[in-house]
């Protein structure tokens, strides 16, 4: 995660003179070693507490998700404010705990969707809030490709260690950013395919919101053709949750038309700040490490704060609740079945 995602946009924070990394942790030093190069000025730490004994500021919580809330609670417990990956948490009494925890701390909790950082979607709520799309809003969201993150381990697809598998990964994203358009969710069904003790590779939920209702499709071993498609009584429009900046719409019986959106953000810490729009996912990562550190500073909000997220991990909670098998239409009848009794909900039943 670190190396992915996150390398670029701090070490843009450090040249501009706006934070620095004090500290890496990893059980492994062959790993902090290789950040180390980046970043010479940060101690190499194989525990968190070892870290946390340093008091620093911020502390970005991008270890495996099963130890999401161990991780943050300690940190925040310190006197740190905390950024953590999504997911939040793989269970919901441990999200609960995180916030319970800022809250007694009197620390800003923040967690990284970076998707509220797009401009497709401050485009998006705008339409909505003046109306142009109408009543009765349905949508269909759709996002899948073959799984290619790197892994060292297969925790990742592991139920007891990961708590899910796309729900989880893809889900968390995806939720959020539907709960940024349409408030919070209720979820009408859910059915995916993980089996015995694996984690779903496909999914799909029906959810309902104040204002609309529709259906969720992920995978993690198809390329589905993704995007958002919402459509109302005046209007519908399309955007591509891939490209961060635009979006289409038209109202009913007029032409698409293409929006790019200007929105902007703070670029740095001080009180007039430079604004910038962010045009990739680097972007929304560097924007983000940049409105936590002013919700430090400043006060602030965050993009996603503690309430915002344990909203997520309700609602995949309850999807999970509801779990039953999802139809594979390429198989045999008999091969459905077969498949039915592996599921791992079922599965959890018979133990019980």
């Amino acid at each position: 995660m670190v190396e992915g995602l996150y390398l670029a946009p701090l070490r843009t924070l450090e040249s501009r003179g706006i934070a620095r990394v004090a500290a890496l942790v990893d059980p492994d030093p062959a790993r902090t070693a290789a950040l180390a190069r980046h970043f010479p000025s940060a101690r190499t730490f194989a525990r968190p507490a070892e870290a946390l004994a340093q008091t620093p500021d911020l502390t970005i919580v991008a270890s495996p998700p099963g130890f999401h809330m161990e991780h943050s609670v300690a940190a925040l417990a310190a006197g740190s404010h905390v950024l953590c990956e999504k997911p939040m948490a793989i269970r919901l009494d441990d999200a609960e705990r995180m916030v319970t925890a800022a809250r007694v701390a009197g620390r800003v909790l923040a967690v990284g969707m970076t998707r509220r950082l797009y401009p497709s979607l401050v485009e998006a709520r705008a339409l909505l809030a003046r109306g142009a799309l109408g009543e009765g809003l349905r949508f269909v969201y759709r996002q899948g490709q073959v799984y290619g993150w790197p892994v060292s381990s297969d925790s990742a697809f592991r139920r007891a260690t990961a708590g899910g598998g796309v729900l989880v990964d893809l889900g968390s994203h995806v939720l959020d950013f539907l709960g940024a358009l349409f408030g919070r969710a209720i979820v009408a069904g859910y059915a995916d395919d993980g089996q015995t003790d694996g984690v779903e590779a496909n999914c799909r939920i029906e959810v309902a919101y104040p204002r609309a209702a529709g259906v969720v499709q992920l995978s993690w071993n198809q390329p589905l053709v993704t995007g958002l498609h919402i459509l109302g009584s005046a209007g519908e429009l399309r955007l591509d949750p891939t490209r961060i900046d635009g979006l289409w719409w038209r109202p009913h019986g007029g032409a698409w038309e293409h929006v790019l959106s200007a929105a902007t953000w703070p670029s740095d810490l001080r009180p007039h700040p430079r604004e910038g729009t962010p045009r990739s996912h680097h972007d929304c990562i560097y924007y983000q490490l940049v409105r936590v550190l002013r919700a430090m500073v400043h006060g602030e909000p965050v993009p996603v704060g503690g309430d915002d997220a344990l909203d997520v991990v309700r609602t995949i909670d309850e999807c999970y609740r509801r779990a039953t098998p999802l139809p594979l239409p390429w198989l045999a009848p008999g091969e459905q079945a077969q498949s039915d009794a592996r599921h791992w909900k079922g599965r959890r039943w018979l133990a019980a």
